[in-house]
């Protein structure tokens, strides 16, 4: 095999695991495997009846919503993700609320996905995040500290056509 050969081979071997599943192996499994306790906002997100909205909508703190979700173009940010998609197939959506008090509040996902959180033109940095497999219902819980204000989640990065969110003071 020549030099040439050898590096066309490492090359396609590189592409190919790069596009393995995003499931990490390093991924926890198990609801007992997230940081905190996850049956509450695991019941709420598990509930068959939530409000549905289209990216853009409003939603309720403490009350577990679906988002449609749709391609990354269509999604209408704030701002684009801090991220860059995995793959141009993932969807995505952003839902606004209000923090009525500032404080520290958490964003549940069922499904894996990134979570950017925009308050006053600016995204907020995450203080903590925890996820795991197997676990019906949940996937993702990140925590960001919020003023007293509006603010926007933008999620993106998501194979699923919805997910649902919950989003609680912590």
């Amino acid at each position: 095999m020549t030099f040439k050969s050898t590096v066309l081979v490492i090359s396609a071997l590189a592409a190919l695991l790069g596009s393995a599943p995003s499931a990490r192996a390093e991924d926890p499994r198990g609801c007992d495997k997230f940081k905190w306790p996850v049956a509450h906002d695991q019941a709420a997100l598990l509930q068959a009846k939530k409000p549905i909205i289209e990216s853009g909508g409003s939603i309720a703190l403490e009350a577990a919503t679906t988002l449609r979700l749709a391609p990354l173009a269509d999604a209408h940010f704030a701002m684009p993700p801090e991220r860059a998609p995995k793959s141009p197939a993932d969807k995505a959506a952003m839902a606004n609320a209000s923090a009525p008090a500032a404080g520290v509040y958490k964003i549940s996902l069922s499904e894996a996905g990134w979570i950017d959180v925009i308050q006053d033109g600016a995204f907020v940095k995450s203080l903590n995040v925890s996820g795991a497999l197997d676990c019906p219902g949940i996937r993702k819980i990140v925590v960001f500290k919020l003023a007293a204000k509006p603010f926007a989640i933008e999620v993106s990065g998501v194979t699923a056509p919805e997910l649902s969110l919950i989003v609680s003071p912590e």
